[in-house]
């Protein structure tokens, strides 16, 4: 039994339901955390797009299956070892896809509007632009922009432009450190797996990840010292939480560059216990000063 639900977990990719907590910040930074009728409908949309997300990661480790047997970790995958009718794939994929949708729907009908929208640029990254150097990882950043603008809905606010730019920069920085661990470790083979790769270099990806970061932290200091968030607060503790932001980023790029992870962002958050004790001060921190 317990062999089944971890085949189903890593056929879901649960781990990387992780990154659909983006969902959450809007209501957590609004200040409307203890409006239970929000908190009900932002949680709602947070399971419905877990498993519309997760009907997209099935669908890609079925067209990838083949590429994905070149690469260490991914070879593992479910779908790379054991070989289903494609009837099955197919049942699986739209069962997903269709309760994911009816969560969000019952939410709000227009944050099924915005998972129809997740749904689309997901597709269109699969079939088109995942083969395009640059722009494969802004296709992947605007998942967590949607992902942002759902959350929002759901929590009754406009998100802060500041915001929605500390998301979007963070995504790209871990894409970008994404394909640079995938260049790195697999070598010469690296163009077999991802066709985009053999666009890519090291250089140009360190040059790419500096950029983000950098604009990154900016972003995420100015947004703590926007007039909403001063006005919200009363005074400037928020920018402290800064630092929490700095080390995390600081942190990544230490299991990047010396321990030689980083190609799944989601298992690297769940798995090394400095990042995710450094997330857990910040996320308390956080509501400690909004909420206090």
């Amino acid at each position: 039994m317990i062999k089944k639900f971890i085949f189903i977990a890593e056929l879901l990719r649960v781990k990387q339901w992780v990154k659909n907590a983006f969902i959450l910040f809007p209501i957590i930074f609004s200040g409307n955390l203890k409006d239970l009728a929000l908190l009900k409908t932002v949680l709602i949309t947070f399971w419905g797009f877990c498993l519309t997300a997760s009907s997209v990661y099935v669908l890609n480790d079925f067209i990838d299956s083949e590429k994905d047997r070149l690469h260490p970790k991914k070879s593992l995958r479910p779908l790379v070892q054991n070989k289903f009718p494609y009837q099955t794939i197919v049942s699986i994929i739209l069962s997903l896809m269709i309760c994911g949708l009816l969560l969000c729907l019952w939410a709000n009908p227009f944050i099924l509007f915005m998972a129809v929208v997740y749904l689309a640029v997901h597709l269109t990254y699969n079939f088109f632009t995942k083969h395009i150097v640059i722009l494969d990882v802004i296709f992947v950043a605007v998942g967590f922009q949607i992902r942002i603008w759902a959350g929002a809905y759901a929590a009754n606010v406009l998100p802060s432009a500041w915001l929605q730019l500390c998301v979007f920069l963070l995504a790209l920085f871990l894409g970008f450190n994404k394909r640079r661990h995938e260049l790195e470790s697999l070598g010469l083979t690296a163009s077999l797996h991802r066709r985009v790769l053999s666009h890519y270099t090291t250089y140009l990806l360190d040059q790419l990840i500096i950029i983000s970061s950098t604009l990154a932290i900016v972003f995420y200091g100015l947004y703590t010292i926007s007039p909403d968030i001063q006005a919200r607060v009363g005074n400037h503790n928020m920018v402290y939480s800064v630092v929490f932001v700095i080390y995390g980023m600081f942190r990544y790029l230490y299991l990047v560059h010396v321990k030689k992870i980083g190609d799944d962002p989601g298992e690297v958050l769940i798995q090394d216990k400095p990042l995710i004790v450094n997330v857990l001060l910040w996320v308390v921190f956080i509501v400690f000063v909004l909420y206090k």
